[in-house]
């Protein structure tokens, strides 16, 4: 893959989620479900955006010569 796909994969993944078919969730409900089952809203938050950069790295490092 080059840098140009990469980019273009990163923008699809960007687009995946659109507000119109995931509408943004109730953050205080959520909150307050998580916190029921002993999960923090940050717990969460910190995995999901830890599985997400790390698809995004992956896609970056198969584009982009970093010389290594």
């Amino acid at each position: 893959m080059n840098e140009r796909e990469a980019l273009r994969e990163i923008i699809v993944w960007a687009s995946a989620y659109p507000s119109a078919v995931f509408p943004e969730p109730d953050f205080d409900k959520a909150r307050a479900a998580l916190e029921a089952a002993g999960i923090s809203m940050d717990a969460l938050h910190g995995s999901w955006a830890r599985h997400l950069m790390k698809g995004v790295l992956e896609l970056a490092r198969d584009g982009v010569d970093v010389g290594e």
